[in-house]
């Protein structure tokens, strides 16, 4: 059975919770990817969207404000070890 470990991408975009809107959107656009994992420290705290970043637009927040302030906070994980059939259930 195929293991995440042999599908997954290793070279993740990060992010600190710090960050600005802006510089998040500008290493997305940079880079071709949706989403962009936040790290504290070492530890994903949490991702953020596309979908993030437009409702933040929405509401009026400009690119100077903290990604923090819109990011989705404990995201589901995998770990390299799961099985691709766990990963997409």
């Amino acid at each position: 059975m195929a293991l995440v470990a042999e599908h997954m991408t290793r070279d993740l975009l990060t992010i600190s919770p710090e960050s600005t809107l802006g510089e998040a959107a500008a290493s997305m656009v940079e880079r071709g990817v949706g989403a962009v994992v936040v790290l504290e420290g070492e530890t994903v705290a949490a991702i953020l969207t596309e979908r993030d970043v437009m409702k933040a637009v929405a509401s009026g927040a400009g690119g100077s404000a903290a990604a923090a302030e819109w990011m989705t906070r404990h995201p589901d994980t995998i770990e390299p070890s799961d099985t691709m059939d766990h990963a997409a259930s």
